[in-house]
């Protein structure tokens, strides 16, 4: 009996004992460095199934590596630690391994420990996502942007893809936020140069919104641009809200739903990630505590590891499993596509959290990390995308815009000192991109190039002036008289054409010749000679012919000598004397004498007025050919200009002479400014090629020059934007708007209006030539005819007269002797008759 009674006694004590050390089992938690707050916070929030304890792991100042294990060691055997919980320490993992206590982290370790069971997926799974993302999109090339040792892995992975071409660029941090913003820039410039436009981020939150932020100012996000974010915990939300105007796929890779809430962390704190990563790690306590109670107090810390390896359980980031090495295992990636939200389409949607966010969130699908195959590890879901308008990537924003001094493109007004920004410039170039601006509703800012060169690629491959501004990032679009080659279209972009150039030849408008004897051009030298000896002829005719002729009034005055030469000279004149013929002879004579005067006078006043209305310019070129067959005359181009390559390259005879000419012969008449080749020309004997666009406005602006054509090698001048810019089919449709709707039209009227100088086009006074000889010598035949005419009736009268005479003396003798002297007649001249008779 009383044996009975000592074994229930027994049994009670032994069942409330066993029943106490349940009761009590307290479990021992130890946290690494600082994260003891946050677990008290989410215990208190989530809490245990049985009674815990904190334990702070700190080691104060070791030694060295092997002095801070062997601190650890201490405490953990002293506290007894039953699990640990925190970021992964490379030191305290190593001893929880050796102790077989149970390490919970919630960062990546590198170390294959059979306590360590990490909770974050490995780097190279986040890594392999974005590899097999970039294979089923079948991209050809890829930027991938990180800040430290992270992307390395990602880039080893990309590599590996030999069909894809990889740009890697290193975002180094550091406190000046300038030098950062111009080393990514620099980088961005960079990729748009070698027409890359999939971009990967493996960046910090602060490096990522710089990254975007200058991207956003280069107008690469836009469409077709793509980029991926590793961001497994939302830290990218609040960069995300800072570009509602962006157009384009941002797509996340996130541990979690992205921008997703629970009663963890709120969807702005940016340690989201690591609150739920915690609070996964109390949901594997809890799962497996029921386990640890029943063995003894010693074997708990080898229970929880063993249950931690059989577990799976839904977590706040995602199912938790764990493989044989103690890495998360059997999980999925989430992928999110993030698309900006203007405020029209946040009216549309009336949906207060996408009012909040200010941008549009898709849920695209997943990315198994236990599949084999591409097909299986990624699912894609359906999506019902809301519907959006294209919108301008630089719609709303200021851009900048390079030019250079060219009239009448680009010019500087007269008080431009006084003025500020945009209004310091005026011209045609000015007004073209105000009009395209307000079409496309963007704002510009106009800066000068600060070499003054158009753009040209120098020995070492890179450009200067305005093309160099652009592929450096620092001009959004040019827009300036910049003929489009092939040279510079692999380079930049250009635009649809928005003016037609040709190159001519700008020369000096030759002086004109004065003279004091001007009024003696409109008649050529010769005809001056023979209207001089007709003169004298005529004079001396008419006083033989009134002389010996027969007057038909004796009382009339005969004309001496002297009053023949002033007859003759007073009626070419058109002036009256005192004396006039009075013979039939004479007055014949005469009237041939005022027909040539007639028709002399009428054609000399005539050429005389031309000669006085046209200015007299001779022109020693008076084509671009005539210069290849000269050497006077020098000529040449801008160096480096776009002219100067027509040049070089051209396989046509006169042009290939030309280039010798100017670039072996005389390699000074080149130029290294059109400034400079204006001033040549100014100077005179020299000869500019250029476009036709500037010198025809320089003919306009300055009579001094005239411009020679024909014009050759057309080209035209467009826009030019950086390589691979999305907006420059934006910018080649407001173009063609303008051209439709007459606006070019209009502007180019405005800026080259009527030239108010002589026309050297038309004829000159060296093409109203002077009469010549043969021009007038019916005239001076009709005088002749006049003069033979007028020596025939002279010599009639005379016979009439003497044949009268012997009729009546009746002597026959003189009658023969007359026939005899007809007879002579015939043989000889008048003035011999006329001698013979007297």
């Amino acid at each position: 009996m009383e044996h009975q009674i000592f074994f229930l006694l027994l049994g009670v004590i032994v069942t409330f004992c066993d029943v106490t050390s349940e009761e009590t089992f307290r479990l021992k938690i130890g946290i690494v460095g600082t994260w003891t707050p946050v677990f008290d916070e989410l215990l208190r929030t989530i809490g245990l199934s049985h009674p815990w304890q904190i334990y702070n792991i700190t080691t104060a100042k070791p030694k060295s590596q092997y002095d801070k294990m062997l601190k650890v060691k201490d405490f953990l055997t002293d506290n007894q630690i039953d699990v640990i919980l925190g970021p992964y320490d490379d030191a305290t993992g190593i001893v929880a391994d050796k102790l077989r206590v149970p390490y919970i982290c919630t960062t990546g370790s590198k170390r294959n420990l059979n306590y360590t069971f990490q909770i974050l997926p490995p780097l190279e799974d986040f890594s392999q996502a974005i590899f097999d993302m970039t294979k089923s999109y079948q991209w050809d090339k890829v930027s991938l942007f990180y800040d430290d040792l992270r992307g390395v892995y990602i880039m080893e992975q990309l590599l590996t893809n030999h069909d894809m071409m990889v740009k890697s660029w290193h975002v180094k941090g550091g406190s000046d936020i300038k030098a950062v913003e111009k080393q990514v820039r620099d980088h961005l410039v960079r990729m748009r140069q070698a027409f890359v436009q999939k971009s990967i981020i493996f960046c910090s939150k602060e490096h990522t919104e710089i990254i975007l932020d200058q991207a956003r100012s280069l107008a690469m996000l836009s469409q077709p641009s793509e980029w991926f974010f590793y961001d497994p915990g939302d830290q990218l939300v609040p960069v995300f809200k800072n570009f509602p105007d962006v157009f384009v796929n941002f797509t996340v890779f996130g541990l979690m739903e992205f921008d997703s809430r629970n009663e963890i962390a709120s969807v702005d704190d940016s340690r989201r990630l690591n609150i739920s990563l915690a609070a996964d790690s109390l949901r594997l306590l809890n799962a497996t505590l029921p386990k640890a109670v029943e063995v003894q107090r010693n074997e708990a810390a080898f229970t929880i590891a063993e249950e931690l390896r059989k577990i799976r359980i839904p977590g706040y980031t995602g199912d938790i499993e764990f493989g044989p090495n103690g890495r998360r295992y059997n999980y999925t990636i989430k992928l999110s596509e993030i698309e900006g939200l203007d405020s029209l389409q946040i009216f549309v949607t009336r949906h207060h959290d996408v009012w909040k966010r200010g941008f549009l969130l898709y849920h695209v699908g997943i990315w198994r990390s236990h599949s084999n195959s591409l097909e299986d590890k990624i699912h894609f879901e359906e999506v019902k995308r809301l519907n959006r308008n294209y919108s301008f990537p630089l719609k709303g924003r200021t851009v900048s815009v390079v030019m250079i001094l060219e009239k009448p493109f680009t010019m500087q007004k007269r008080d431009y000192m006084q003025r500020l920004g945009n209004d310091r410039f005026e011209g045609f170039a000015v007004d073209l991109i105000t009009e395209v601006a307000k079409m496309l509703d963007f704002n510009f800012e106009i800066y000068l190039v600060h070499d003054g060169k158009f753009g040209t690629k120098k020995e070492n491959g890179e450009w200067n002036g305005m093309i160099g501004e652009l592929l450096a990032g620092n001009a959004t679009m040019l827009v300036a008289p910049l003929s489009i080659n092939s040279q510079r279209e692999e380079a930049v972009d250009f635009t649809k054409p928005f003016m037609t150039r040709y190159i001519s030849v700008l020369m000096r408008v030759p002086k004109s010749e004065q003279s004091y004897f001007e009024f003696l051009n409109p008649l050529h030298h010769n005809v001056w000679y023979c209207t001089f000896g007709a003169f004298m002829m005529v004079s001396v005719i008419l006083y033989f012919l009134e002389r010996f002729g027969i007057r038909q009034n004796k009382d009339y005055p005969t004309i001496s000598f002297r009053e023949s030469f002033w007859f003759v000279f007073g009626s070419l004149l058109q002036g009256n004397t005192d004396s006039s013929p009075s013979t039939l002879p004479g007055r014949i004579l005469t009237s041939a004498w005022w027909f040539f005067a007639l028709i002399l006078i009428s054609s000399y006043t005539a050429n005389l007025a031309a000669f006085l209305t046209v200015k007299k310019i001779n022109t020693p070129i008076k084509s671009v050919t005539d210069l290849a067959s000269q050497t006077k005359i020098k000529y040449g181009t801008v160096k480096s200009s776009g002219i100067m390559f027509f040049f070089k390259n051209t396989n046509i005879e006169h042009f290939a002479k030309m280039w010798a000419q100017m670039s072996e012969v005389d390699p000074s008449s080149m130029v290294d400014s059109t400034d400079e080749g204006f001033k040549k020309v100014k100077d005179g004997n020299y000869a500019f090629f250029w476009d036709t666009t500037v010198n025809k406005y320089k003919t306009i602006e300055d009579c001094q020059f005239m411009e020679i054509g024909p014009h050759f090698d057309p080209k035209g001048f467009g826009i030019g934007v950086p390589p691979g810019a999305i907006y420059r089919e934006d910018l080649s449709m407001a173009i063609l708007k303008l051209s439709d709707t007459g606006m070019l039209h209009q502007l180019e009227n405005k800026w080259w209006p009527s030239r108010s100088c002589p026309d050297l086009s038309k004829p000159s006074a060296d093409e109203t030539s002077e009469l010549s000889i043969d021009s007038v010598a019916g005239v001076f035949f009709i005088l002749l005819g006049g003069i033979a005419l007028a020596g025939i009736v002279c010599g009639f009268e005379h016979f009439a007269k003497v044949v009268k005479k012997a009729a009546k003396t009746n002597k026959v003798v003189n009658i023969l002797h007359t026939l005899v002297l007809v007879n002579r007649l015939l043989h000889q001249n008048c003035a011999d008759f006329i001698f013979y008779v007297e």
